[in-house]
Parts: structure tokens; C-alpha cells; sequence
């Protein structure tokens, strides 16, 4: 139609080749394979699809072979349906059948990058005696933390923040008022704002666009928490794949545009990160990821004895593991706009001293080798008001941070000067 523009023929709106995922996977495993080699001082990694009646070490890609790539993992992995997936250079990208019943301790989920060590006696089957350990990513050094750790607090909340059976935010209103009375130096509201999932846009029953609803509900709020903080503090918006002000649906996701924030309302001295972010505040790196990848995995996951026995932690300790921030491979079918293409996005940069991660399970914190692992919990629960966490991080000087760097027991990693609690709404 006249006045239309179309979108050239070339473009194809979140298509995706199949090489592109392939190719980002086997990168994956390599990655791994290159910085495990070193870590062991392995002098060349095993094909385990080969033969091998000594015990080798190798690295690969844990796949569960009843589901078709890009299927919903409905199906769980079993002893008949756990393969290990080499990598081009290691193995010709070929999977061998995994054995894991002499391992001790496991914890394993599809998409997870292994570095197992057994043997392979008929080439059919290699029975594994024991998962290594992944390489670790290091802290932040000395040059990102030659000011020490100075002293701060945040508040972390997760949407929705209205409601399942309105649009008042009574919640977001409590929730601004805790944050006020607070004073934190840092406030991180993560999406949905407007939440696709709602029962009353569902149903229909609303009249108002949601963009509309953004401005008259959610941006006054906004606005009283910027007046009622101090100047310095900083607040930031995350985006959520839920998010129905917003118009990138897949994962990850750019932060909200300044036209877009101008349109909603939103008021000036507030900023957006991307989904997901990681920052660095006060000499503290704190990582984002606002997608419910701990309830995806919580369905997918089988264990054995894991050496982080509490099972949510345990969750969100894999993100770490892994370097990646949603390392599950394929996503269910409700979360299946995961984006291959933008890979580098999702990869952890650096070790994170807090890492945050969303989801409707029950709420946790929990350190974990010097890494605050957290999930806030939800600011609505349906027709009750949820859970928000707050964050404290105590000083620790140049010099001392120095010490811990190089290597001095003695001092405390950020994470043993954090603490953190979690509020109920």
C-alpha cells in the first residue's frame, strides 16, 4: 500500500541458518577443549567415539538424543538417551552413547559442555569414571580494582509488578516505597513491565494499548522513586522476553531505546540495561539474566550426588560453569526464540561476584565459591504480593583487594563482603 515501506526481500525476521547454530556450538566445545587441555596440561584430548582401553580425557557436548534439535525437551534424558557430542576438529562432530553408571557424582543437562574422563573398549559406548572439573573464569584483576571495593547497596526486583487480577501495581507501589526508605546506590527493576501473560490481556479485558498502560500505572512510580532517591543512585530498567512494551521478543535482548523510555513516560535520570547485562559497580561485577533459565533447566536436569547439593543453586551455578547465561540446548518450545547469531552476548565476560537470575521457583541466595548466586523470587505472586531482594556490599581497601588478587587466603572475595536478603512484599 502507498505510504507502506516493506522490509527488503533479503531480510528474514528472526531466521536463523542451521550452519549458524552448529557452528556456535561446536565454537563452544573448542573453547572449552583449548582452555581444559591447559588446565590439566592434557597433552592432546581424545576422540571418544575411537576405541580407548586406557582411560582418556575428553571434551564434548551432552545431548539427549530422543529429542530432534529445536524439539521441546519434553522427554527427559535417561541412561538410552545420553550421548556425548564432539566437536568437528575432536571428533568429526560425531556422538558417542554415555555411560555414566560407575560415575560417583554428576549433574548433567542437555546443550552442557563436559570434560569426561573413561574409556571406550568396543568403540560403542564410553563409560565414564568421572566429570573434571571445568575451568574456572577468573575474577576481575588487579587493574579493574585498583580502587578497592567501595561500599554500596541495591535493591533487585522482578516484574510483574501488578496484580493477576488488575492493573493497579499495588505492589510497585510498596515496593517503591521500600526502595525509598532504603536509599539504595543502585535499584535494578527488571521486566515484564507489562507482561504478555497477564490474565486480563488475555482475555481481553483491558482497553488501554499497553504502552499507554506503561505511562499512566508504572511511569508515576518511576518517577516518585527517582525524586525520592538521593542524586548519585542509579536506577535501571531490564528488559524482559515477556515484555509487551517492548519490540525485541528473543533472547538476548538490547536495552530500551531513549525514544522508546521518552514514549513510555519513563522519567529522566533513569537508564536501561540489556537482557543480559553485566556491570561493574563500586569494584563489584554483577551479572543479569532475566530469563527463567533456572526453570527450564529445573525440568531437565539429572543429577547424581552433585557436589552443590541444594538444587536451585545448583541451577544457576551451571550458568557459571558454563560461561554462558542460558547454556540449555534446545530451549523448551515457550522459549524457543534463544538467538544463535548473537552467541557473544550470552558468554560471560569475567567471573561475576554476584549473578542474578530470575525465576518463579522459590527464592534463594547463596555463595558459592566466592560468586553470590540470587534469585529474587517475583514482586507479584498472582494475587499476593511476592519478593524482592536487597543487597549490601561492605568496603574492603586498595590494598587488601590487591592482597586477595595475588592470591592471600586471608582476605575476603567480594562475595564474603556481600550480603544479601530476601524481602517479601
Amino acid at each position: 500500500k502507498a505510504g507502506q515501506r516493506r522490509a527488503p526481500k533479503r531480510m528474514r525476521y528472526m531466521f536463523e541458518k542451521m550452519g549458524t547454530r552448529t557452528e556456535i556450538i561446536n565454537k563452544r566445545i573448542e573453547r572449552m577443549a583449548i582452555d581444559t587441555k591447559a588446565e590439566y596440561k592434557i597433552e592432546a584430548l581424545a576422540n571418544p567415539t575411537y576405541p580407548h582401553q586406557d582411560s582418556v580425557t575428553a571434551v564434548g557436548r551432552v545431548v539427549n538424543v530422543s529429542l530432534d534439535e529445536g524439539e521441546s525437551g519434553s522427554t527427559p534424558i535417561t541412561s538410552d538417551t545420553l550421548f556425548l557430542e564432539t566437536s568437528r576438529r575432536l571428533g568429526n562432530g560425531r556422538r558417542v552413547p554415555l555411560d555414566v553408571r560407575s560415575t560417583p557424582s554428576f549433574s548433567l543437562f542437555p546443550g552442557q559442555i563436559v570434560a569426561v574422563e573413561g574409556k571406550n573398549l568396543k568403540g560403542s559406548e564410553f563409560s565414564v569414571s568421572q566429570l573434571r572439573q571445568l575451568p574456572r573464569l577468573q575474577h576481575p584483576g588487579i587493574s579493574e580494582r585498583e580502587q578497592g571495593i567501595q561500599q554500596f547497596s541495591a535493591v533487585v526486583a522482578t516484574g510483574p509488578y501488578t496484580l493477576s487480577d488488575n492493573f493497579e501495581y499495588e505492589p510497585l507501589a510498596d515496593l517503591v516505597d521500600h526502595a525509598i526508605a532504603a536509599a539504595p546506590g543502585v535499584v535494578f527493576l527488571l521486566g515484564p513491565f507489562v507482561s504478555e501473560s497477564h490474565p486480563m490481556l488475555k482475555e481481553g479485558a483491558v482497553d488501554l494499548q499497553p504502552g499507554e498502560i506503561f505511562a499512566a500505572k508504572i511511569s508515576p512510580h518511576l518517577e516518585r522513586l527517582r525524586q525520592g532517591l538521593p542524586a548519585p543512585s542509579c536506577i535501571y530498567l531490564v528488559p524482559s522476553t515477556d515484555e509487551l512494551c517492548y519490540p525485541y521478543t528473543c533472547y538476548p535482548q538490547p536495552a530500551f531505546g531513549q525514544e522508546l523510555l521518552s514514549q513510555l513516560g519513563v522519567p529522566d535520570g533513569i537508564a536501561s540495561l540489556s537482557n543480559p547485562a553485566q556491570v561493574s559497580v563500586n569494584g563489584v561485577v554483577i551479572a543479569v539474566a532475566n530469563i527463567d533459565v533456572l526453570f527450564h533447566l529445573v525440568k531437565e536436569e539429572v543429577s547424581r550426588l552433585p557436589a552443590l547439593s541444594d538444587r536451585l543453586p545448583r541451577l544457576a551455578w551451571h550458568l557459571i560453569e558454563q560461561r554462558h547465561l542460558y547454556p540449555l540446548s534446545p530451549p523448551p518450545m515457550e522459549c524457543a526464540g534463544i538467538l544463535a547469531s548473537q552467541d557473544t552476548k550470552l558468554r560471560l565476560q569475567t567471573m561475576p561476584d554476584i549473578l542474578i537470575t530470575p525465576s518463579q521457583l522459590k527464592h534463594f541466595v547463596r555463595a558459592h565459591e566466592n560468586v553470590v548466586l540470587l534469585n529474587p523470587g517475583y514482586s507479584s505472586m498472582r494475587l499476593s504480593g511476592g519478593t524482592f531482594a536487597k543487597i549490601s556490599v561492605h568496603p574492603q581497601s586498595a590494598a587488601e583487594t590487591k592482597d586477595t588478587l595475588l592470591g592471600d587466603s586471608t582476605k575476603a572475595f567480594p562475595a564474603d563482603l556481600t550480603s544479601a536478603e530476601i524481602i517479601r512484599i
